[in-house]
């Protein structure tokens, strides 16, 4: 029976809460006029802090937990870090290299597409991400390469992947290729559905809207989950920070200018 990686479980633990906090600055002026035109709510706003950094504290710690557990079985999870912390020789170069390389394709991709669609939905999240200060959607990078990373492929892909396996093929422990695609596309989906909910606090959510969520979201979500699966989560971490690097540091204003313009790809 494998040992439960306790270190690295920390580890994540404390990235993941110090990720969620990075992402507060910009989440606070992005969504808080939404917030403050909704009905007054029945609790006090410290209490209503308080259970949520509670709910979200128990959030993570099931996640990861559950990740890591799962990830034993198919061999999937955090390998460099974890040998790392165990305080061997580890070489962190490839997966960084791969990392960077399918964040930049892919920030570029969202951001080549966003300036086509730009000019017809000029209430885009990254439109208003763009009039933010640059430390805060520097601050934002972190929560998607950290704190999305950790439940969208350590949690959720993970469990998908070892349902889809165990009925794929029971006599192999580790993860089939079918499992694997099965559970990669299904949490490329979901990771596009789950951009819907913020995005209508400051745009109206439109069948367009949709479609562009599930192809820019699906792309992103299915290249991370492939990094994850062949080079582990520290790749995959790298891609989507890199990734939003390129679309909300770099790109976001760029967009912001296109769409202002009125121009249209010709």
């Amino acid at each position: 029976m494998q040992r439960f990686p306790w270190k690295l479980f920390w580890f994540l633990l404390l990235a993941g809460v110090l990720s969620g906090l990075a992402a507060i600055p910009l989440a606070i002026e992005l969504f808080g006029p939404a917030v403050s035109k909704a009905e007054a709510p029945p609790l006090r706003l410290p209490l209503i802090i308080l259970l949520g950094v509670i709910q979200n504290l128990l959030l993570v710690i099931l996640m990861i937990f559950v990740g890591l557990k799962l990830g034993q079985k198919l061999g999937l999870g955090a390998p460099l870090l974890d040998s790392w912390l165990a305080g061997r020789p580890t070489n962190f170069r490839p997966a960084i290299k791969s990392g960077l390389l399918a964040g930049i394709g892919v920030g570029l991709a969202l951001l080549l597409t966003l300036v086509v669609v730009a000019p017809r939905l000029p209430n885009l999240p990254v439109i208003t991400v763009a009039k933010l200060a640059l430390w805060k959607r520097l601050m934002a990078c972190f929560y998607g390469g950290v704190f999305e990373e950790l439940l969208m492929r350590l949690f959720l892909l993970t469990l998908i992947a070892w349902i889809a396996s165990r009925g794929w093929r029971k006599d192999q422990s580790q993860l089939s290729a079918g499992a694997f695609w099965i559970a990669n596309v299904l949490v490329a989906i979901l990771f596009g559905l789950g951009h819907l909910p913020s995005a209508s606090l400051v745009m109206p959510i439109t069948p367009l809207v949709v479609m562009i969520a599930l192809a820019l979201n699906g792309i992103a979500g299915v290249t991370f989950g492939w990094l994850y699966w062949k080079r582990g989560l520290e790749a995959a971490i790298v891609a989507h920070f890199t990734a939003d690097i390129v679309l909300y540091v770099i790109g976001a204003p760029f967009v912001a200018t296109w769409a202002g313009s009125g121009l249209k790809p010709q």
